[in-house]
Parts: C-alpha cells; sequence; structure tokens
C-alpha cells in the first residue's frame, strides 16, 4: 500500500546526533550542579536559637538560626521543596542577592534541606515598624518623618537597581535597634527586576494598592505604584488608619478599592500644611502625574531633619560587585534551586516535626502567575 503524504507527516522524527548531544549536555550540567549541593550543608552551619518562629505565611515559615562557625544571629526563611520552588522564587531570591544598602534587608545565603529551601538573611531585632505603630496609636510628624526618610532611600536604591518592591507596607519593614533606630526593607516575594517585562498582575496587599493596579492597567508603572504605597505607610504612621478605608465600614475591600480610585481621603486638621501637601501628590491617580521618588527627598517636609547619613540621589551606592568576598555566587545559587525543585524526601520541618503552628501574616498568594 503506498504511503501518503499524511502518513510521511505522521511518521515520528528520529532525533539527530545534535539533539540528542544537546539533551544529554543539559542533563550533563543539571547533574554537575547538583553534585555540588550538599542536603547537610544546613545542619553544619546553623543551629536553631529555639522553637519561637519570626513568622509564618503561605511561602512557609521563618526562624531564627545562630552560625554555628561565628555565633551569628540570621533569619532563615523555609520554603517547602517541590512544586513551590517555583522560577519566581528564582527571581526573588536574585534580586535579593545582588542588593546592598543600609536600609534593606541583607541576603546571605540559601541552602537547601532533604525537605526545604533555606534562604539566610540579616535577622533584626526589632520587629516590625507595623508593631510601634500598632503600640503607639501613631506617630509624631517628626517621628514619622524619620522612618519615611529611611523608606525613601531604601526604595530610590530598589529602582536605581531597576527593581520594583510591589508589596511596601508596615508589615514589610523592620526596625534595626543595634544602635539608633534604622528601617529596613525586606520581603522581596513580589518584586518585580526592571530586565523583565513591565509588570501586568494585580498583587499587593489591598490597603496599599495603587488605583492604576485596581484599575487593571497593563503594563502599570512598578516604581510608581511603589510611591502610591510609600504614601500609604507615612499616612497610617500619622493618622493610625488605612487613608482609603470607609470610615462606617473599615472592613469593606470593594468600598476601600473604590475610595482609592477615585483619592478620597481626610487629612487631619492638625497636620501641617507641608504634610498635606506631600501626601496630596503622592495620592494622584494618574501615575503620570504623581509625584517621583526624587519630587518626594526634594520636598520641604521631607528635608526637615535630614540625616547626612541617609543615601538619597548621587551618595545611593551601586549593586553589589559580583566578586564581592562571601557573596555567593549565581551558579552555586541556581544549583541549590535546581535540587530545591525536586520534591521533599519527607513531609516535615528541618527540625523533624511535622506541622508548624503560628498564624498566617499575609493574606494573599505568595506568587503570581505574572512575575
Amino acid at each position: 500500500m503506498d504511503r501518503t503524504r499524511g502518513d510521511v507527516a505522521r511518521r515520528p522524527r528520529r532525533p539527530r546526533c545534535a539533539d540528542l548531544s544537546a539533551t544529554r549536555g543539559a542533563r550533563g550540567a543539571m547533574a554537575s550542579a547538583a553534585s555540588r549541593v550538599n542536603v547537610r550543608d544546613h545542619d553544619a552551619r546553623y543551629e536553631a536559637v529555639n522553637d519561637a518562629l519570626l513568622g509564618t505565611g503561605s511561602y512557609g515559615y521563618t526562624k531564627l538560626m545562630r552560625e554555628r562557625a561565628t555565633g551569628k544571629m540570621y533569619a532563615l526563611k523555609y520554603i517547602e521543596r517541590g512544586e513551590k520552588i517555583t522560577e519566581h522564587v528564582r527571581r526573588e531570591i536574585t534580586n535579593h542577592r545582588n542588593l546592598s544598602h543600609p536600609n534593606i534587608v541583607k541576603f546571605k545565603e540559601v541552602l537547601v534541606t532533604p525537605t526545604h529551601l533555606a534562604v539566610a538573611m540579616e535577622a533584626i531585632g526589632g520587629g516590625e515598624l507595623f508593631g510601634y505603630v500598632q503600640q503607639q496609636g501613631s506617630f509624631t510628624e517628626s517621628q514619622a518623618r524619620y522612618f519615611f526618610q529611611h523608606l525613601i532611600s531604601g526604595v530610590e536604591y530598589l529602582h536605581n537597581m531597576r527593581i520594583s518592591h510591589r508589596d511596601l507596607k508596615l508589615e514589610n519593614t523592620l526596625v534595626d535597634l543595634t544602635t539608633t533606630p534604622v528601617l529596613k526593607i525586606c520581603d522581596f516575594g513580589f518584586s518585580k527586576g526592571g530586565f523583565d517585562s513591565q509588570p501586568k498582575t494585580q498583587i499587593g496587599t489591598p490597603a496599599y494598592i495603587s488605583p492604576e493596579v485596581y484599575s487593571g492597567t497593563q503594563p502599570y508603572d512598578g516604581a510608581a505604584s511603589d510611591v502610591w504605597a510609600c504614601g500609604v505607610l507615612l499616612y497610617v504612621m500619622l493618622v493610625g488608619r488605612y487613608p482609603f478605608s470607609d470610615p462606617q465600614d473599615p472592613n469593606n475591600s470593594h468600598k476601600m478599592m473604590q475610595r482609592v480610585l477615585q483619592a478620597r481621603f481626610a487629612l487631619p486638621k492638625d497636620m501641617t500644611e507641608e504634610c498635606k501637601d506631600l501626601l496630596t501628590k503622592i495620592f494622584n491617580v494618574d501615575p503620570k502625574k504623581r509625584i517621583s521618588v526624587s519630587g518626594i527627598y526634594h520636598h520641604p517636609w521631607f528635608l526637615h531633619d535630614l540625616s547626612p547619613n541617609v543615601p538619597l540621589g548621587p551618595t545611593q551606592p551601586g549593586p553589589m560587585a559580583s566578586d564581592t568576598p562571601g557573596l555567593q555566587s549565581l551558579d552555586d545559587i541556581n544549583a541549590i534551586i535546581d535540587v530545591a525543585r525536586e520534591p521533599p524526601a519527607k513531609s516535615s520541618s528541618p527540625w523533624g516535626y511535622d506541622e508548624i503552628d503560628g498564624d498566617v501574616i499575609d493574606d494573599g498568594n505568595y506568587l503570581d502567575d505574572d512575575y
């Protein structure tokens, strides 16, 4: 029987030598990378300080650990191996690795255990800025400005590094009390690298989301959206409540969204005119007309009592040098992440118990579909 064109088209193509060589090469590279990874490194380098958790969430949990060699404390974030270790996690880690700024929590290294990927970072003993606002109710303008200056310095650095944070909030700012109080930005789970496409996905914490994100503008300016979130953070420090919550129904997220889209918020009568002017310029629904980070740190209200130790503009540091001593290489990081993408050997914590008790502190998905 004669073979038709359709029969020929359906015949499986035999692999060519080049195809086989590439496949073998890729598998060989993965095997080579995996061979460099030791799941025992975590236990050899770190020990638990106590059984308490620094935080929990849909990502996993964070625990205070002591480095055995130096006695120094680090915060380690644990993410279960397998399907939770996506390319989004890889990008979060690589984004964080390259950052070196006094107002950003420092990355140390990434390790893998039989059950989890562990991300080690600087431990900040003072806790979340959110806790201080809760305790005090609200800050004076001088107190709020002090922390806001640190925040804007860190955000400008991120933007200089072409990274938008996309989840700036009080809970993602920590206070270092080692010497004088220093605000540090943390949690880059929603961060977006500028070398990727512009942000398209609606993510973040509802009270801090900008109108362009709520309205579904695609793509939106991640830097301008960060500025809006900074304004919300400043307002909460000053007033003790969210600017766009409905006064009669503060827990209604739909009403909050409508107020955000219209930029409907109230300014206290006892707030200075300079502060009112700055907040009004931040809460502009048009991101193209919204004040920029540079505009914020040139604003008269911001300049009061500004320490020369706060990096801004030309005094900002550059990116972390790739050959910085002690900086974990991208090759090693990628090899560890590749191993962590394999399912865990067993479902348990690195310390041998199966479940972690604690309240979830973030109410959204840890990772979005368009990173």
